[in-house]
């Protein structure tokens, strides 16, 4: 159970920036109305610039460089619009966090890749791959910002425990704490009212459900699993965790080189976020 402590830091936490918030209630909506949604972001010129900088980037270009928001939100779609505008939300708490003994950016750049790594797989799978993927991804680790903030616990003691009892990492987290990350996170998803599949995504990251527990879940899975093994965000916490690779690989419609390609396309968009990381630091 999570202590109050944690929930009240939850209450606490910045809000979303408003284009975020309205870009979010629209997510529900089957046919997005594009006018209304290019009327959310054309009025925060500071989003309208950074939608128009990433429409043009490796990962989303198209053939031609697009030079105005109503074709850049075409391009994107409200899922991806919600993805880029999160993303640069996160990049506001660029702080160490000890618990997980992640450094200064290393949360961002971790959710970076894994955001990208949905959008790579989506180019290898056979089937569709749901648009909330991306989101639930950028978004998986949240909890770990609330849990930085409002806990002091011992990363050492955390990784003895895992030696010691030969266990994953998040469950050393509920052994010590009562509670892991995923589900602090999937309290602060809930507090900003996101979609039920996108909050269970996020809440359950961590927990292996014979059969699968449907697609955007095994692709926040793997988009972890793939954005650790770039080194993004490695932490305490490491490669030290469950997963059903092959399960959800084939439950997604990729093969296993399909798989390594989406990691090696994700690694070379990555590199382009690093470079926009460091040269604003």
């Amino acid at each position: 159970m999570i202590p109050n402590k944690i929930l009240e830091g939850i209450e606490r936490l910045d809000p979303l920036p408003v284009t975020a918030r309205k870009l979010a209630d629209m997510l529900g909506s089957e046919e997005p109305n594009m006018r209304e949604i290019a009327k959310v972001v054309e009025y925060d010129a500071a989003v309208a610039a950074n939608i128009l900088r990433v429409a043009n980037s490796a990962a989303y270009g198209g053939r031609y460089r697009v030079q105005n928001i109503r074709h850049a939100i075409v391009r994107l779609g409200t899922a991806n619009l919600l993805t880029i505008v999160l993303g640069e939300y996160l990049r506001v708490f660029n702080l160490p966090e000890p618990i997980f003994a992640l450094t200064e950016n290393d949360l961002y750049l971790h959710s970076a890749a894994s955001a990208l790594m949905v959008k790579a797989m989506a180019r290898e799978a056979r089937g569709t791959m749901p648009p909330n993927a991306s989101i639930a991804a950028l978004l998986h680790d949240i909890g770990k910002l609330i849990m930085v903030r409002y806990l002091k616990a011992d990363v050492a003691a955390m990784l003895s425990l895992c030696k010691d009892k030969n266990i994953t990492f998040v469950e050393a987290e509920r052994e010590m704490l009562g509670y892991d990350h995923a589900e602090v996170g999937g309290a602060v998803a809930r507090k900003w009212g996101f979609p039920d599949e996108i909050t269970w995504a996020i809440e359950n990251h961590h927990r292996v459900v014979p059969g699968g527990s449907g697609p955007v879940l095994d692709a926040v899975m793997l988009a972890n699993y793939a954005a650790k093994s770039m080194g993004a965000g490695l932490g305490a916490e490491g490669l030290n965790l469950s997963i059903d690779y092959a399960g959800s690989r084939q439950r997604l419609g990729l093969t296993m080189k399909g798989f390594e390609r989406a990691c090696a396309q994700a690694a070379i968009w990555l590199d382009e976020q690093k470079k926009d990381v460091y040269s604003a630091a």
